[in-house]
């Protein structure tokens, strides 16, 4: 019984050491490419700038706002609205166009809108202006600016 135990060879310590060095390798290479196929799809977001903002109130007293958001995100905003103090909500526009799901603003592209409100503003107040997007994944993002009457 003695001979055949003798006889059985072990693998040697440097091949075993070679295997599992391999095996961490592989294993490190299936965990760094599933962390960045998931990391990609969750560092997608949603983000509208204000490129410009303005509130121009002239001699003969009609009052001129305008703005100009970019979609810094990177996904499409399906819908862009925008409310100075209580006025009503408008829609801003791309390519002459309301921003909509047929007509989206995409990653990059500004929108624009210039229109006279019918409040009273003062020259030297403040307003706040409310922007609201929708993206293309149900996601919402508002921010809330202030822009100062000026006169023109």
């Amino acid at each position: 019984m003695k001979a055949a135990i003798r006889s059985r060879k072990a693998i040697s310590p440097l091949i075993a050491t070679i295997i599992l060095i391999a095996i961490c390798v592989v294993g490190g290479l299936i965990v760094y490419s599933v962390f960045m196929s998931t990391s990609s799809t969750l560092s997608a977001k949603g983000q509208i700038s204000v490129e410009a903002i303005d509130l121009v109130k002239a001699t003969d007293g009609t009052v001129t706002f305008s703005i100009t958001v970019k979609n810094t995100g990177n996904k499409p905003a399906e819908s862009l609205t925008v409310q100075l103090a209580d006025e009503s909500v408008q829609n801003l526009q791309v390519a002459g166009q309301n921003v909509s799901a047929d007509n989206p603003l995409q990653p990059g592209q500004q929108a624009v809108l210039v229109y006279n409100p019918s409040g009273d503003y003062v020259v030297g107040n403040s307003y706040n202006v409310v922007i609201r997007a929708q993206f293309s994944d149900g996601s919402m993002f508002v921010d809330t600016k202030g822009v100062m009457c000026r006169f023109g």
